[in-house]
């Protein structure tokens, strides 16, 4: 579903400024909503989950960060764009996809990330065929060296939801990761937060 499609939803469980005010266009982006987030969690994992075709899933994630996991140091988040490819049968098949437009705070530096891209081979779909019921879930891990808070850091994310609902059109987790300071051997700053994503 693209981005757009997210907003419907919002707007579909009530959410106020879903209306047409003029300045609507000048907002920045919000990828995560965290009203669609409990809507999306709700659905029981899929047991309809197609047997070919391909799928894009578009969403959005937050996380909070936080020294050694107590100290709260900052917070992000963007937008998801995944895509699946099914097959017949139990299988393991890649996936694609990145998280984009990250923004955010962290270390009370500014963030602002174009793109995070999915590490190679990082990213799988696994398909369960079971008698007539099919569920799949998704994993996929996200990563970069980049410049954070002044200095080389490698920014890890990671991802995990089973499809959910009729046909598995739907993803909704949580999201786990780190970041380092060059040489990678410090102290991590831990993220933990939540992602959505659903398909047209």
């Amino acid at each position: 579903m693209a981005h757009g499609s997210s907003r419907v939803l919002a707007c579909a469980i009530g959410l106020a400024g879903c209306g047409g005010g003029g300045q609507e266009a000048a907002l920045p982006p919000t990828y995560f909503d965290r009203a669609a987030f409990g809507v999306l969690t709700a659905r029981p994992a899929s047991s309809s989950v197609p047997q070919s075709g391909s799928a894009s899933y578009e969403g959005g994630f937050v996380a909070d960060i936080r020294q050694a996991d107590v100290t709260p140091t900052g917070r992000i988040e963007g937008g998801l764009t995944l895509g699946l490819d099914f097959a017949p049968g139990s299988t393991t098949q890649p996936v694609e996809g990145r998280l984009h437009d990250i923004t955010g705070e962290f270390l009370g530096a500014a963030v602002a990330i174009d793109a995070l891209p999915l590490v190679p081979g990082n990213g799988r779909l696994v398909l369960m065929q079971d008698g007539g019921r099919r569920g799949g879930a998704v994993e996929a891990g996200f990563s970069a060296e980049l410049p954070l808070a002044g200095e080389t850091r490698r920014l890890d994310i990671a991802i995990d939801s089973p499809l959910r609902g009729a046909g598995g059109r739907a993803l909704a987790g949580p999201v786990t990761g780190t970041i380092l300071t060059a040489p990678f051997t410090d102290q991590p700053h831990v993220l933990a937060g939540q992602f959505h994503a659903t398909a047209e």
